[in-house]
């Protein structure tokens, strides 16, 4: 679960809401990573046909794509392939992917690294993600992601950042990382460390000369409108519907490079 640092009362009981949102999100968003690690990607297991036995959790989808219409709270996403719709709800958690640049890849910052694998093994950015602060913490931990474009098996790995060099070279197989920054040199590589559980991980990264960089903010629910591009974790109910657990919605056209 995610943690944040209290600037002041005033400010703890102003987000104390989004803190929550953002915990929710962060819990669904490493279930549906683990759910694909495990190889359940497509279809959850199959329910209990004993009645002193639990039902199994469905699992959550991830679902990329432009919202088409908002019929009240539900929407209608043009993907890949072809238009879903999907419940939200006035609680739904929504963050905003907004503008950035490498300026703002800070000592002590919060990132997010999609890379992809090279021939040798070693890791190359696809994107850096710089989130705010109010998200420190976000679905920590290292899982396989179905990155979008990427030859090979994918990952993310969200954690803490600790030194940085720069580089250059081609994209492959895919992970993503997420850290915080604590030590900047110049040069073209990212090194993040990330807690799971009791134990600890770092990943360095390579990071091309053009590598897209966006910035994640809590958002709103009507930051969700007709247009807007999204990434979603969505789960479906027994009756078919998709209830959204969390969304990420582009802000001012900017394109979603997870």
């Amino acid at each position: 679960m995610p943690t944040w640092k209290k600037k002041s009362e005033s400010r703890e009981v102003k987000t104390y809401s989004s803190h929550r949102r953002w915990a929710v999100l962060s819990a669904w968003l490493a279930a549906a990573v683990s759910f694909q690690a495990c190889g359940h990607e497509s279809s959850p297991p199959a329910p209990s046909k004993t009645s002193s036995e639990h039902t199994a959790p469905a699992t959550p989808q991830t679902i990329r794509g432009t919202v088409q219409s908002l019929d009240g709270e539900v929407m209608t996403v043009a993907t890949s392939s072809g238009s879903v719709r999907v419940q939200l709800q006035p609680s739904t958690p929504v963050a905003a992917v907004v503008q950035s640049d490498r300026t703002q890849i800070k000592d002590g910052g919060y990132l997010g690294v999609p890379s992809v694998t090279q021939p040798d093994g070693s890791q190359r950015a696809a994107a850096i993600i710089v989130f705010a602060d109010a998200m420190r913490g976000t679905a920590e931990g290292s899982h396989p992601f179905d990155l979008p474009g990427a030859a090979t098996a994918s990952k993310m790995t969200n954690g803490t950042l600790t030194s940085s060099r720069m580089t250059n070279g081609t994209l492959v197989g895919s992970k993503m990382t997420n850290g915080t920054l604590t030590g900047q040199q110049g040069g073209s590589s990212l090194t993040l460390q990330y807690k799971e559980g009791a134990s600890t991980g770092s990943q360095s990264i390579t990071i091309p000369p053009d590598v897209p960089v966006v910035g994640v903010e809590p958002g709103k629910l009507s930051d969700v409108q007709p247009g807007v591009r999204i990434f979603a974790l969505a789960t479906a109910q027994p009756d078919g519907v998709l209830n959204a657990n969390g969304v990420y919605a582009s802000k001012n056209g900017v394109v979603i490079p997870f």
